[in-house]
């Protein structure tokens, strides 16, 4: 059992981690969806509160496609949308694992290795200055690569959805974690931690991504229907008006004919 997990590459094993913790937190975030949509009969699985639900290429798109949906009901996970899941396991895979397993190293040697209260404050007050808005804003930018919404276009828009209550929670949750993570934790085990706490926090993002989802697909929406809109309002105000014209028309011959008599 012991020879070949500690023969795979740290960042590797760091990036397969993540990618776990953030699938689990997806599928939690899920679950909590789906427990809160029963409340309301008119809203279907996975709704995001006070957000219509919309059948969106990015989120839910793929629930249909014949082999994911397959796998699901042939594993018992058919509520689940595992496209979705699979999309938070490739961001743990390829960012979250590799990101912070260099980005703590470099915060290590930065400050030093001791595991002090002031050493620990330090480190967690670089951290959260420097690599919590930079992750967050390359979570986006992953997330909304992997969605088909484009990179930068699609993942600067979900940063701005969502920055400010992702920025207020990180800000209570995350120092505390550090403190006991930077104090307690060898270097060696710390992205192991923030994977262990951020099942709840994964679960958090999943939410603000779901959300940012479906915000934007309601706003295209609107976008679309806006001209159609516009045209038709145009369409009944040149109709008025012409109607109009022909009645004042109308009125005038009547009146001129009256006054030939």
């Amino acid at each position: 059992m012991g020879g070949w997990l500690p023969k795979i590459h740290p960042m590797l094993k760091t990036g397969l981690t993540s990618g776990t913790i953030m699938s689990l937190g997806d599928m939690l975030c899920q679950t909590i969806e789906h427990r809160n949509s029963r409340e309301s009969q008119s809203s279907p699985p996975f709704a995001v509160r006070g957000v219509r639900h919309t059948d969106d290429a990015s989120s839910t798109s793929n629930r249909d496609s014949g082999i994911v949906s397959a796998v699901a009901e042939r594993v018992g996970l058919g509520n689940y949308d595992l496209t979705r899941t699979a999309r938070f396991f490739g961001v743990g895979l390829t960012l979250h694992g590799p990101f912070f397993n260099k980005t703590l190293g470099i915060l290590e040697r930065a400050v030093g290795p001791k595991t002090t209260a002031f050493v620990a404050a330090k480190k967690v007050a670089l951290g959260h200055v420097f690599l919590f808005p930079s992750y967050a804003f390359l979570f986006n930018v992953w997330m909304g690569g992997l969605e088909g919404r484009g990179a930068f276009t699609g993942g600067v828009q979900k940063f701005k959805d969502t920055w400010y209550e992702v920025a207020i929670a990180g800000s209570v949750f995350w120092p505390a974690a550090n403190m006991v993570n930077f104090m307690y934790c060898p270097p060696a085990h710390r992205v192991l931690f923030l994977n262990g706490g951020g099942l709840f926090w994964n679960a958090f993002l999943s939410w603000q991504n779901a959300k940012s989802n479906a915000k934007n697909t309601k706003g295209n929406e609107l976008r679309v229907l806006g001209p159609s809109v516009v045209g038709l309002d145009g369409a009944l105000g040149s109709n008025l008006d012409s109607a109009s014209s022909a009645l004042d028309c109308a009125s005038r011959q009547h009146q001129l004919q009256k006054k030939t008599r």
